[in-house]
């Protein structure tokens, strides 16, 4: 019936009950009821899809005639069929009886036309009261249709077992009614079920089981479509030949029974696997012939994409001029069909050949033209593969800054679409993700190349089926779905886009439903006509800002750092008073070469390693990604970094008999903990005491410390918002400080007393007040126990999440005056502390360092990526009580021997153990309170020897 509108006409009187079942035989319907005044009374879309009953169950409230519309779901929906029964009577006792079973089927129907899950939900919850009367009817027929529909919902909803457990049950009813065709239907869509949930093997069990049905009920022609649907399963098993052998069974039955549309559809699904099989003379001839069979049909909306196949074949054999001949007809076609979302995928494609043409100005032309059409029909995954494409062309052509834009506007797009799919429909998921997994790798390149890797691992992030572990960490986790975080220059781009795109799909929106409407006014024609001329304007100034856009997002290099590394010859004299075998390196990361500077008390040596920036940021970024993966071994990559970055003065340090390494690093080396680089035989925290310095650093290096200190510390342990509980926060902070004014004191859990005196705040007595308030007493040290949210180039954007729920803004914190004086270190034991989100390309690494010491703090120690949350607990305790538990122990040296702890699988003392000899105790680690949040190792016993655990904290400042 394909686009059709079928209407039936019934004169009844008051009282009557009509009794209407629309069997759906691969067409998708929706049956809307029309009163004797011309009032729309319901609307029947059940979630049944192409195949499957739609009842339409009402009483008469007055006599006059009523009408059934039928119509597809699309407007150009493909022709289908239906065969429907209907009775009107004036209802008898055994009708009166069922009333209330089919009102309320008839209401819970209604309350799915609100769409989305939630409507959804409570649609089955009346289904779910429908079927209860059914039962107590013995009103099998009832019981059946409705436990169709249920499953139906459920599978929508992406609960694919719990679907499985309705169809069953239908199944069984229908077994008893001899319902030969019923049943086959049933098992047909157990099968598809199995297929989303990726179990290949029980579908194509399934799907055979309802062939066999189909071909005893004498149904040839949807036994033809289950043929095709095992061919898809063999298909997507790689067993192309047992495809192929179901398509061309398939497609006998469907010439036989006359079914022409299933034919085409068919040949171009054989053309499809011969294409995959590498045979392109036979490929081509199948979608010849499909295109001939859809143009005989005059079916305009299927000749679109079987000229698109046959314009794919063409490219691929190097011939580009018939590749634009078969899509520019493809494209009038469609125009003249009005077929606009088949236009936008045919203006796409035109877009990539004259791209890979080097016509760029037609190129940007059509992708331009496509993104317009795919906003105005509310198409995103046909918006992000134009935007995906713009940014492949743009990188081509050289342009970083526009390409990274439209990558990110693409990945957005398709996350959209991934939160739409069902989760456990892994099928769907799989066959969207796959073929545009290289936007989300291109997108993540191209960060990593500038050295933006926060941005490049969120997108990355995307991609993971799953967290690689299971641990309680001082982040959100990730997700499949949310946005690619933009710059500051992004944003303002992006929020142009958006307002000029929502402008047109607006009009497209309201042009969708004047053309749905059956009959349109005079009002309607004009407002119709308005429509396309405002629309044609809106596309114009779309067309014009894209162009702009370009111009307007610069390529951005990393200022140079040579005036800093001038300063460093004043720093010798310094070295040699802080003594401790301190050197000072810095790091340059140029185009073509990275070079290092080390400064010691007596010498200034330059080295050089020739390798790309963009070539140490991918580096930089495989070492992050095995670091935060506790069942990865990173020393290899560890050990390649190192060779890099350390290599080139290893002798020069050993010479200069380095204990203390003071780092000023450059890029995304801010990103690398240099303590996890690995020489080949030991990581550097085994041989050296590693921290950070900068400028902000410099009048604060020289500072004696405090000798014992108190402590003020704050925490948070519930969840907020996006921000997860942090539930070992009270332990922590209990475990090093005792807060005498607490009632009782304060204890750990295993009754040990905290390692420092102080006082605690957490969470609601963690606020503004409190934290400034403790702050005045000014403590030598600063202990932060919370979520930190760093956006570079925003410092409104950028805080410190407070107990009561309330945030501390970088903003804030930058007026205030003096705000940390008089603190020896302020540690923030939280996620990401030291790293930002959209446009961080290392500085923000450095940058709440640099602001809390011109704040008045003489040291910062912070993270450089989510931190598991017990054994941070246990990292902490150790630090504090080894950097307690001797005068003159240096803060550098106390983290370093707490790390040993945790590489070496030891938790008691190992004060005062020069660098590089130390083995750590061994004392049991249980303990300390390891929970089951530690990997496991074989005999029971728990580690937290990955760097994962102990190389994140970094300290930047004065490490005396």
């Amino acid at each position: 019936m394909g686009g059709e509108v079928h209407t039936f006409r019934l004169l009844l009187n008051a009282g009557q009950f009509v009794r209407a079942v629309f069997d759906q035989r691969g067409a998708d319907i929706v049956l809307t009821l029309v009163g004797p005044d011309g009032e729309e009374l319901t609307r029947v879309d059940s979630p049944v899809g192409e195949w499957g009953p739609e009842p339409l169950f009402f009483e008469a409230g007055k006599g006059g005639y009523y009408t059934i519309q039928v119509r597809t779901r699309r407007e150009w929906a493909a022709p289908g069929r239906y065969e429907f029964s209907m009775t009107a009577q004036t209802p008898t006792p055994r009708d009166l009886s069922r009333f209330p079973a089919e009102r309320t089927f008839a209401e819970a129907t209604r309350l799915l036309s609100g769409g989305g899950p939630e409507a959804l939900e409570r649609g089955v919850e009346k289904y779910e009261q429908a079927l209860a009367l059914f039962r107590s009817l013995g009103d099998y027929r009832g019981e059946i249709t409705t436990l169709v529909t249920i499953a139906s919902v459920r599978q929508a909803l992406g609960e694919g077992a719990q679907a499985l457990l309705y169809y069953e049950d239908a199944l069984a009813l229908l077994r008893t009614t001899n319902d030969t065709a019923e049943e086959a239907r049933a098992e047909s869509a157990v099968a598809l079920v199995y297929f989303s949930l990726g179990d290949r093997e029980r579908a194509l069990n399934d799907f055979r089981q309802a062939l066999a049905l189909f071909r005893a009920a004498g149904d040839s022609r949807t036994a033809a479509y289950t043929l095709d649907n095992v061919g898809h399963v063999f298909d997507s098993r790689g067993e192309e030949r047992q495809a192929l052998d179901s398509y061309q069974q398939a497609l006998r039955l469907l010439r036989a029974v006359g079914d022409k549309r299933g034919e085409a559809v068919t040949l171009n699904d054989m053309g499809l696997v011969y294409d995959a099989l590498g045979e392109k003379a036979k490929a081509r001839q199948f979608f010849k012939e499909s295109l001939s069979v859809f143009e005989e049909q005059g079916d305009c909306r299927e000749i679109g994409p079987a000229l698109s196949n046959l314009a794919a074949d063409a490219l691929e054999s190097g011939d580009r001029q018939k590749a634009l001949e078969y899509l520019n007809h493809a494209l009038a076609v469609q125009h003249t069909a009005g077929d606009r979302e088949g236009e936008a995928k045919t203006l796409n494609n035109l877009g990539f050949v004259y791209h890979s043409a080097g016509d760029d100005r037609r190129a940007f032309e059509s992708f331009h033209r496509a993104l317009a059409l795919s906003r105005e029909t509310g198409n995103r995954k046909g918006e992000g593969d134009t935007l995906s494409n713009m940014m492949f062309a743009w990188r081509s052509a050289g342009k970083t800054a526009p390409a990274i834009f439209y990558g990110k506007q693409a990945v957005t797009a398709y996350q959209e679409v991934r939160a739409t799919i069902p989760p456990l429909d892994k099928e769907a998921q799989k066959s969207f993700l796959r073929p545009r997994e290289a936007a989300y790798h291109t997108l993540a390149d191209m960060l990593i190349e500038q050295g933006r890797l926060p941005e490049a691992q969120q997108v990355v992030g995307f991609l993971k089926d799953e967290e690689y572990f299971q641990f309680v960490r001082r982040d959100g986790g990730s997700s499949k779905t949310g946005a690619a975080t933009l710059t500051p220059e992004e944003a303002v781009a992006g929020k142009r886009y958006e307002e000029i795109a929502d402008q047109i799909a607006t009009r497209g929106r309201r042009r969708a439903e004047l053309l749905q409407k059956t009959t349109r006014t005079p009002d309607d024609d004009k407002q119709l006509a308005l429509l396309d001329t405002e629309l044609a304007a809106a596309g114009q100034a779309f067309q014009n800002f894209l162009d702009q856009l370009s111009t307007e997002l610069g390529n951005t290099r990393q200022a140079a750092r040579v005036e800093q590394v001038r300063e460093s010859q004043g720093l010798m004299e310094d070295l040699r008073e802080l003594g401790s075998g301190a050197v000072a390196i810095y790091t340059l990361v140029g185009e073509e070469k990275y070079r290092v500077i080390l400064v010691t008390p007596d010498v200034q040596v330059a080295r050089e390693y020739s390798i790309s920036a963009a070539d140490l940021n991918k580096k930089v970024a495989a070492f992050r990604e095995a670091l935060q993966n506790p069942s990865s071994d990173p020393r290899p990559l560890a050990q390649e970094l190192y060779r890099v970055v350390v290599g080139p003065i290893a002798k020069d340090l050993e010479q200069a008999h380095a204990e203390t390494l003071m780092w000023s690093l450059d890029g995304a080396l801010r990103y690398v903990p240099v303590a996890a680089l690995y020489d080949g035989e030991h990581y550097m925290v085994e041989r050296y005491r590693d921290v950070v310095f900068t400028p902000a650093s410099m009048a604060r290096l020289k500072d004696e410390p405090t000798g014992r200190w108190r402590a003020l510390g704050f925490g948070v342990s519930k969840s907020h918002g996006d921000f997860a509980a942090l539930p070992s926060v009270p332990e922590e902070l209990r475990g090093i400080i005792q807060d005498a004014g607490a009632a009782g004191g304060t204890v750990s859990a295993d009754g040990v007393p905290g390692v420092l005196p102080g006082r605690i705040a957490l969470d609601e007595a963690f606020n503004v007040e409190s934290f400034k308030a403790g702050l005045r007493e000014r403590f030598p040290l600063v202990h932060v126990a919370s979520h930190f949210q760093f956006e570079p180039g925003n410092e409104t954007d950028s805080y410190l999440l407070l107990g009561d729920g309330t945030r501390l803004s970088l903003a804030q914190i930058k007026i205030a005056q003096n705000l940390f004086g008089g603190v020896d270190l302020l540690t923030l034991s939280a996620c990401n502390t030291a790293t930002g989100g959209a446009g961080g390309d290392g500085k923000e690494v450095e940058g709440f360092g640099v602001l809390a010491q011109r704040q008045g703090a003489k040291a910062v120690v912070a993270s450089l990526w989510p931190v598991a949350d017990a054994s941070t607990r246990l990292l902490m305790e150790e630090f504090y009580r080894i950097r307690n538990s001797q005068d003159g122990m240096l803060k550098a040296e106390a983290l370093r021997q707490a790390q040993l702890e945790l590489l070496r699988g030891g938790t008691g003392p190992s004060a005062g153990v020069p660098p590089g000899k130390g083995q750590g105790a061994s004392a049991n680690t249980a303990r300390r309170g390891l929970s089951v949040e530690s990997i496991a190792q074989p005999g029971g016993k728990v580690s937290y020897a990955h760097p994962y655990f102990w190389a994140p904290f970094i300290l930047i400042g004065n490490w005396r």
